[in-house]
């Protein structure tokens, strides 16, 4: 009676291990893809933000471009008039008649005074020792201000964004090993035969291998923020 009873309850148990295989397997991979959806998402937000600051530097670069276009031209204009008013200073030397040496003394008079009003319409720092205008000064510090205000390097975001997605590809082969693992303890759950040990031990092996992957993943690899 005792013997018979052992071989009775022998099968019982090992059909309920294998249940609690299946349901701690279960409770894994379940986490397992929820943590796969987050980093989906966020490898999401990051396109956003790589969208976002590509626009943003496009926009500076625009702004930027214009605003020194049109200093330039104000810089253009003030070299045309001062450099007006010296010619004709070099010509008010050589010329004796009273009458024009007054012409030309108003209209030198008249160019350097544009020269001068002209010179308010743009930064005169960017000007060089030899009277030119650094432009590339000009953009470099006008990017750099503007890369203080606004997130302009959407680089970053599209690199970790593909990192993100390769980390969801690799969870989700992981998750395809443990629903493996979870098809072996249900079929060495419902056979009889002593083949069922071995669906068992597949069933433990990719367990196993999928609980491995996955704390490579996340601890040695990561592939992105810890979420």
């Amino acid at each position: 009676m005792a013997v018979a009873s052992d071989a009775e309850t022998r099968p019982d148990r090992f059909q309920t291990a294998m249940a609690i295989m299946i349901a701690l397997v279960t409770l894994f991979g379940a986490a397992l893809a929820s943590r796969t959806a987050l980093v989906g998402v966020q490898a999401g937000d990051e396109d956003f933000y790589g969208l976002t600051a590509t626009l943003n530097a496009e926009e500076a670069r625009a702004v930027n471009t214009t605003t020194l276009y049109g200093n330039y031209r104000a810089y253009t204009a003030y070299t045309r008039y001062n450099e007006l008013g010296n010619l004709i200073s070099a010509d008010l030397e050589e010329v004796a008649d009273a009458q024009e040496r007054d012409a030309l003394t108003h209209q030198m008079n008249t160019a350097w005074s544009l020269a001068v009003a002209v010179n308010y319409f743009f930064p005169t720092r960017y000007l060089n020792r030899d009277g030119g205008y650094d432009t590339e000064r000009e953009l470099g510090e006008a990017w750099a201000e503007a890369a203080s205000q606004k997130d302009v390097y959407p680089e970053p975001h599209f690199a970790l964004a593909d990192s993100l997605r390769a980390k969801v590809s690799r969870l989700l082969i992981i998750i395809i090993i443990l629903t493996a693992a979870v098809w072996f303890f249900t079929l060495a759950q419902s056979l009889r035969h002593v083949i069922r040990y071995v669906c068992m031990l597949g069933g433990f092996g990719l367990t196993g291998l999928g609980v491995a992957m996955a704390v490579l993943e996340e601890v040695l690899v990561g592939g992105g923020r810890f979420l």
